[in-house]
């Protein structure tokens, strides 16, 4: 089976990473109660090299590497969180096709300088979508100062990625988590391809409901892995129930890409165990790398574990 994980961040701690933002990433979360269901962080380090290690290690073939920057709302003394996009470009450019770039841009503080940097991103740098931060860069997307960023995603055939769902980090805003304030951007620019990420988990019903509606939406599943695997198929059922398979994608989010993929994977041990219906294999091959491929245009041949490219690099 051919497998891509849709969500994964780049990013050195110290370097592209504040202290203060890790500190709520790990010790905060756990002060406040939260605990993973099933995960093993092995290492923060976030650069490529380190990355195909792991993907090699667990059985990934291709990763979506995020970009991001939310500096422009972080306390001085808090910054930074930028990952640069040409930081990404160059673990990309040394991964032999593993990596795949999706870039950021902020279009609140430059509404044409971010379409221009998505532009640029894609035409110089071969990036296959961009991540959109509105929770953590405090923007609804129904910003219009977002629309010349949409108009150019949808002109060059990109994804735009949506953090939607929760987040135990301080200063994210709820209220701009919910997958229905996408709803208008879809109505709005219905060629335009999306990716809710998290599935909008609490909101997944709501986020579901969203890409029913919207042909070109899709989802996918990452950090998930905070949840019970019964949770997980639970959702990935209910999915199905009112959309295509083709429309969901496996992602882990950091914390979780040791792990993750063998839930999903193996899913369908948890439906016996619910005595629900299984979900069925060919589904399981979209949702972990079938449907990426299309949205990423993938050459399998080329990319991926075992690639004579692949090969040439170890």
């Amino acid at each position: 089976m051919f497998v891509v994980d849709n969500h994964i961040h780049l990013g050195q701690p110290g370097v592209h990473v504040s202290e203060h933002v890790y500190k709520q990433l790990r010790k905060n979360w756990s002060e406040r109660g939260f605990r993973y269901h099933s995960t093993e962080v092995k290492s923060e380090r976030r650069d490529g090299e380190m990355l195909v290690h792991v993907m090699d290690e667990v059985g990934i073939d291709v990763c979506c590497v995020l970009a991001g920057n939310w500096n422009r709302v972080l306390k001085p003394e808090h910054r930074p969180y930028d990952v640069p996009n040409d930081f990404v470009a160059k673990q990309v450019a040394a991964s032999n096709g593993r990596l795949i770039g999706i870039c950021s841009a902020d279009p609140i503080v430059d509404p044409w300088g971010a379409a221009d940097e998505l532009e640029r991103c894609v035409r110089d740098l071969d990036f296959r979508g961009i991540k959109l931060y509105p929770t953590y860069a405090h923007f609804d997307p129904r910003d219009k100062a977002c629309d010349p960023l949409y108009e150019a995603a949808t002109a060059l055939g990109v994804p735009v990625h949506f953090h939607m769902g929760f987040t135990p980090v301080c200063g994210a805003d709820m209220k701009l988590q919910q997958p229905w304030l996408l709803d208008e951007v879809g109505q709005r620019f219905p060629d335009m391809k999306v990716v809710i990420c998290h599935l909008g988990y609490p909101y997944a019903a709501e986020a579901m409901g969203v890409v029913a509606r919207n042909p070109n939406f899709h989802a996918d599943l990452s950090a998930l892995g905070f949840y019970h695997p019964r949770t997980v198929y639970q959702l990935i059922h209910d999915f199905g129930c009112v959309n295509p398979w083709e429309r969901l994608l496996y992602g882990s989010e950091n914390p979780f890409m040791w792990t993750f993929h063998k839930t999903v994977q193996g899913i369908n041990e948890h439906a016996k165990a619910l005595g629900m219906p299984e979900i069925p294999d060919h589904a399981i091959e979209l949702i972990m790398g079938g449907n990426a491929t299309r949205l990423y245009r993938i050459d399998q041949a080329k990319q991926g574990r075992g690639t004579r490219a692949d090969k040439a690099a170890a």
